[in-house]
């Protein structure tokens, strides 16, 4: 979820106690690295089913990459990216129903972070949570496409257009405001023209080629000083690629497309290379197969060919079929899918519960083996910790469990080890991480974990 948002439009409050939230102005100093700006969006995903009732959370730094799709091994970056987001500083205001005062907030992305071993844990303030968690004011990140972005002001840009995405174009925003929102400094770029070529048109470009937007700006002048900017919003058709080669890496076929695309289809040099930022080489070929193959084409009807054409790429354009045979495929399409994904989660179902097994195993023996003396301790802390739910569940299975047999409950077992864990300090560098237990699986267990994971990141934020 991206964190640069304005103006945003929030649900009513059922409760008495909270402010009913009509608007909101949301700025951030946004001088975040692409590398921070990821990582937040990261951490965010990893905690916001347990955002409001968690104080603290936690992920692997193993996780964390993956999600971010950084292949280094230098952990200390990641260290001084996270230390960034703790001195990032967001303001916001609110407007009181009830009074109709304007109340001002303010608070660092990150409250705290600290790395123990191979787990990062970190917390947020309690303004920052109910922020956060308000799914109106933020536009949905796809993590998968975030990692593409090769440029801090590629992915603000994007967070700041997909908030908007089923409407025609964004709201205008003052210059001033854009730049902010882009991470550019007063001091940066100050002549329009150069913020122009060096932040917006490499940014719209990227957002062009690596999302699943596509946007252009619009700029509007007063005595010929740009003052505002707003983007026009398309989304991408679905058979599109993501990446786009450039000129160099062009082969021999791919020149004589473009040519006969030229020639045969009457479509400008510039028009060509769009269509091929745009769309898989075998799609443009197919389309193209299509439209010589129409009735319309061989009798010499269409009048304008490259917009046919065109429009042949953006909607798709199908050899005419039999209802009964798109039906046919629809059902064949869905049953491989719903195969797929049972085996998948099978699988990953068959990881999950394995290493639920091998870490209560490890807790329990950690237990056991600690020497007498420190045992009773240990156990004297437990029993009065636990004191209330162990007599709740004595009272509620008084057929099952005495004081002497209580620790045979499974309800009993699990509190003792979330106890474990948070009073003997070498059980976390002793316990594996899932990543690391994974290593003991079949490719094909490793491999469907780990889609399943960015399946749930894709689901989470589309």
């Amino acid at each position: 979820m991206g964190i640069n948002v304005t103006d945003v439009g929030t649900e009513k409050k059922s409760s008495k106690h909270e402010l009913k939230k009509h608007a909101a102005s949301i700025h951030c100093s946004n001088t975040l690295s692409l590398l921070q700006r990821k990582i937040s969006n990261a951490l965010l995903f990893n905690a916001y089913k347990d955002l409001l009732v968690k104080e603290e959370h936690e992920i692997s730094i193993r996780q964390l990459c993956h999600l971010i799709s950084y292949n280094g091994n230098n952990h200390a970056v990641i260290k001084e990216a996270l230390k960034g987001l703790l001195s990032t500083v967001i303001e916001w205001n609110l407007v009181n129903d009830t009074t109709g005062n304007e109340d001002w907030t303010a608070s660092s992305i990150l409250a705290s972070v600290s790395l123990q071993g191979p787990v990062c844990y970190y917390a947020y303030s309690p303004r920052m949570k109910l922020l956060l968690h308000s799914p109106s004011m933020f536009g949905k990140v796809n993590l998968y496409i975030q990692s593409r972005f090769k440029s801090s002001y590629g992915l603000a840009l994007y967070e700041n257009c997909i908030r908007y995405r089923g409407l025609p174009h964004t709201k205008w925003f003052e210059i001033e405001l854009f730049r902010k929102l882009m991470g550019v400094t007063r001091d940066n770029y100050p002549i329009f023209r150069d913020f122009k070529r060096r932040v917006l048109d490499k940014s719209v470009e990227e957002v062009n080629t690596y999302s699943d937007l596509l946007v252009e700006a619009e700029l509007a002048r007063e005595r010929r000083q740009v003052v505002k900017i707003r983007f026009v919003l398309k989304e991408r058709v679905k058979k599109t690629r993501l990446g786009s080669k450039t000129q160099d890496e062009e082969t021999k076929n791919d020149e004589d497309l473009r040519t006969k695309l030229i020639m045969q289809f009457h479509l400008s040099p510039k028009q060509v290379e769009n269509i091929f930022k745009d769309y898989e080489e075998e799609f443009i070929i197919a389309k193209m197969a299509l439209v010589e193959s129409s009735p319309n084409f061989q009798r010499g009807k269409i009048k304008n060919i490259a917009a046919y054409f065109r429009s042949a790429l953006k909607n798709d354009y199908q050899v005419a079929k039999t209802s009964e045979e798109r039906i046919k495929e629809k059902k064949a399409e869905e049953k491989r899918t719903r195969q797929n994904l049972q085996t998948l989660k099978r699988l990953a179902d068959e990881v999950e519960k394995a290493y639920m097994t091998y870490r209560e195993e490890t807790i329990d023996r950690s237990v056991i083996d600690l020497p007498k003396a420190k045992k009773n301790r240990l156990m004297e802390a437990f029993y009065e910790y636990a004191a209330t739910p162990i007599k709740t569940i004595l009272k509620l299975q008084r057929k099952r469990y005495t004081k002497d047999t209580i620790l045979k409950s499974p309800q009993v077992k699990g509190l003792l080890r979330e106890f474990a864990l948070r009073t003997i300090p070498s059980l976390h560098t002793n316990i594996m991480t899932i990543e690391k237990f994974l290593d003991q699986f079949s490719e094909n267990h490793r491999n469907a974990w780990y889609q399943c994971k960015l399946l749930e990141a894709h689901e989470k934020f589309m």
